[in-house]
C-alpha cells in the first residue's frame, strides 16, 4: 500500500475523533456555497471535515455559594462521497461520523446522514453564467436530536431544494479567474407533532406545525494553480419558527474565510474559519441541560478538511478530463 493510501485511511478512521453547525459542502464551490457546476462524469471524490469551537465558561452554583470553571467543546466530524453520474448530474452522501451532544447519553457516533442530488452545469447562452438545482434530504440515522449549538433538528426525515448560480470571469489563459456563487433554498423539517423536550408534558417542546426555513449563501472564489481563496456569507431565516423548546430557533448569519491548497492532482487540503455576524441570542426554554448566558450559535468555528479524488484511476485521465472541462472558458 502506498503512503498516500495509508494517509487517507488514517484520516477517515481517526481524523474525526479528535476534534463541531451547518454541514460543509463536499462538492465543487466554497465550504458553504455550492457551485452551479457538477462533478465530472465518472469522477468520485471523498471529503473529510473536522469542525470545532471551544469556550472557557464560569458556572455559578447559588445554592452552594460557589463558582467553578470549565471548557465547552463543540465538535463535529463529517465525511462525504460525491460522484458525477452524468454531465449534468452529481450525487452526494454525507454522514456525520461524530457529534457532540452535551447530553447524559453521550456523544453520537455516527449521527445523521445527508443525501443530495445536484442538477447543474447548465450554461446561459452568451453569458459566463451557469445555473443548477440542488435537492437535499436529511436522514435521522442518529438517536439524539435538538442538540445545543447545532442547527435545529427534531429527528425527522427532512427535505429541501435550492437554486444554484455561478458567474465566472476568466481570461483565456486563466491568469485571472474569479468565480461568484449564489445559493437560495427552502428547507422543511417535517416535525409536526414532535416533542422536543425530555418532559413530555411541557408545552414548550410541542411542535404544532411543520418548521420551515429559507437558506442562502453568497461567495467569491479565487483559484490559482496551487491555492484557492474564498470569502462567503451564509445564513438562515425562519419561515415557520420552531417552538421555544427548540434549540437554534434564531435566525443566523456567518462570514466564512477559506483557504485551499492543492498539493497533488488527487489531494486538496482546506482550512476555513466561520465568524458569526448575527446577534448573540438564545431563546430556547425548557432544556434539562443548558449553558446560561451563551448564544445558540458559536461566535466562531474552525474547519479543517481534505478532499481526495478516488476516480478516475489514473492521473492522466484525471488531468485530461479536467482540461476538457476547463475548455469551456474559451466560449466566454
Amino acid at each position: 500500500m502506498k503512503l498516500y493510501h495509508i494517509i487517507i485511511v488514517c484520516f477517515i478512521v481517526f481524523g474525526f475523533k479528535g476534534l463541531g453547525a451547518s454541514v460543509v459542502n463536499g462538492g465543487l464551490g466554497l465550504p458553504h456555497t455550492k457551485a452551479a457546476y457538477t462533478t465530472q462524469p465518472g469522477h468520485l471524490t471523498t471529503f473529510g471535515n473536522l469542525r470545532f469551537w471551544t469556550k472557557r465558561k464560569t458556572f455559578s452554583y447559588e445554592h452552594l455559594g460557589i463558582e467553578t470553571g470549565g471548557t465547552i467543546w463543540v465538535v463535529q466530524g463529517v465525511w462525504n462521497l460525491t460522484y458525477g453520474v452524468y454531465d449534468h448530474i452529481a450525487l452526494s452522501l454525507t454522514p456525520i461520523l461524530y457529534q457532540d451532544t452535551h447530553k447524559d447519553q453521550g456523544d453520537e457516533i455516527p449521527w445523521d446522514t445527508f443525501f443530495n442530488a445536484k442538477f447543474g452545469h447548465f450554461k446561459i447562452e452568451k453569458l459566463p453564467v451557469w445555473i443548477g438545482l440542488d435537492i437535499g434530504f436529511r436522514l435521522p440515522t442518529g438517536k439524539q436530536h435538538n442538540i445545543l449549538f447545532e442547527d435545529y433538528t427534531a429527528g425527522q426525515f427532512e427535505y429541501g431544494f435550492g437554486a444554484l448560480l455561478t458567474y465566472r470571469y476568466a481570461t483565456l489563459d486563466l491568469v485571472d479567474d474569479i468565480r461568484v456563487h449564489a445559493n437560495f433554498g427552502y428547507w422543511n423539517y417535517n416535525d409536526n407533532g414532535q416533542i422536543l423536550l425530555e418532559d413530555q408534558e411541557d408545552p414548550r417542546g410541542f411542535v404544532s406545525g411543520n418548521t420551515q426555513s429559507f437558506k442562502y449563501a453568497l461567495g467569491m472564489e479565487l483559484p490559482t494553480q496551487l491555492f484557492t481563496y474564498g470569502l462567503e456569507c451564509y445564513g438562515l431565516a425562519w419561515i415557520t419558527q420552531p417552538p421555544v423548546g427548540g434549540v437554534g430557533r434564531e435566525n443566523y448569519l456567518y462570514l466564512n474565510v477559506s483557504f485551499a491548497y492543492t498539493s497533488h492532482k488527487r489531494f486538496r487540503y482546506f482550512l476555513s474559519a466561520d465568524l458569526r455576524l448575527s446577534e448573540a441570542k438564545n431563546e430556547t426554554e425548557g432544556l434539562k441541560f443548558s449553558f446560561p448566558d451563551l448564544p445558540s450559535k458559536p461566535g466562531w468555528r474552525i474547519n479543517l478538511g481534505m478532499r481526495y479524488a478516488i476516480l478516475p484511476p489514473t492521473i492522466y485521465k484525471l488531468r485530461h478530463s479536467s482540461l476538457m472541462r476547463e475548455s469551456v472558458v474559451s466560449q466566454l
